[in-house]
This record gives C-alpha cells, sequence and structure tokens, in this order.
C-alpha cells in the first residue's frame, strides 16, 4: 500500500506543479474515482449545453503507446486498469479468452469521452444478449467486489469489443477491470 501511496502523492504533485492537468490520468490514484468521472461530465455539459442526465460515456481502447497520445479534445484518458477474467487482442482492440494461468492482464490506456445518449435503451436482458460485439464490462476499484471500508467496490462499465463470444460467455467468467490488484 505504501508504493500505491507514493504513486498517489506523485500524481498529485505532478499536477499541482503544472498549469494544465495531465493527459493521462492514473484514476486508481483517486480517493474518489466516480466524483472525478462526474467532473469530467459535468465540464463536457457545460461545454456543449447538453443537460449531464444525456450524456453518456463512450469508450475507446487506445492501440498505440501512451507517449504518442495527445491530451484529447473532449474526455479524458485513463491508464492503469487491470482485466480479469478475460484477454486482450491489442492488435484488434477486443476481448478474448485469457491465456493458461493467466489471472489478469494491465490493460491498455483507455480514451472516457463523454457522448449525447441518443440511442434508445435496449428492453430485455434477451435484447442485450443478441446484441454480441459489445460487452458491458463493470470497474471495481478492488478485486473484492463487495467493497470495503464503507464505500461500494463498482466505479463505471466500460463497453469493450467482443466479436466472438456472447455477453453471458464473459459474465459467467466474472470478467471485470480492476483499478487495484491489492487483496
Amino acid at each position: 500500500w505504501t508504493r500505491d501511496l507514493v504513486q498517489r502523492v506523485d500524481q498529485l504533485a505532478k499536477w499541482a506543479q503544472s498549469a494544465h492537468a495531465p493527459s493521462i490520468f492514473w484514476m486508481s490514484g483517486f480517493s474518489f474515482p466516480t466524483g472525478f468521472l462526474t467532473a469530467v461530465m459535468q465540464t463536457t455539459a457545460r461545454t456543449t449545453k447538453i443537460s449531464i442526465d444525456r450524456l453518456i460515456w463512450d469508450f475507446e481502447v487506445m492501440k498505440v503507446e501512451d507517449n504518442y497520445l495527445q491530451t484529447p479534445k473532449d474526455g479524458v484518458y485513463v491508464k492503469g486498469l487491470f482485466l480479469e477474467g478475460a484477454g486482450w487482442d491489442k492488435k484488434n482492440a477486443c476481448l478474448i479468452e485469457a491465456e493458461p494461468m493467466q489471472l489478469e492482464i494491465a490493460m491498455p490506456t483507455i480514451l472516457f469521452r463523454p457522448a449525447e445518449n441518443k440511442k434508445k435503451t435496449m428492453a430485455t436482458e434477451e435484447d442485450r444478449e443478441r446484441k454480441t460485439d459489445i460487452y458491458s464490462c463493470p470497474v471495481y476499484y478492488f478485486p473484492n467486489r463487495a467493497g470495503g471500508f464503507g464505500h461500494p467496490s463498482f466505479v463505471v462499465e466500460v463497453n469493450l469489443k467482443t466479436p466472438h463470444f456472447l455477453n453471458s460467455h464473459w459474465v459467467k467468467r466474472g470478467s471485470a477491470l480492476l483499478m487495484n490488484l491489492d487483496r
């Protein structure tokens, strides 16, 4: 936990010394990541004059290294997430089966971009299951998904491409993104 604390202090110190926000955020370094994501949504809502209730998250998993990323026009880059219960195909940017004995892998940086919700919500679980190309992957703060210290562990759902499997495949495997691997 001391390494984690040092990384948090380092992230905040670098941010405090700069006139601008970092181009990539280590979301695990925030004590309240949902508050950070809400602030990003509010910023977009004010800039675009769209009600925050009409905004949803659009996600893009980056295929390039972090040092090639420019600060996004809208949204934030998030690093430091780990994928559990699945593997990641970097070339095609989609979920695949995990390698044998692979518990979790580091995910590439992900762009969290607020976007106006223009789609109708799918009516039933059966409708969602038919939509096979996207898995709404839960993000948890702790590997213990029940949470701790009086706070829930669930943060947000990140839509990940899954062209080869139904959503139920990843649900049965308990596939999730973790912000912290400390057990």
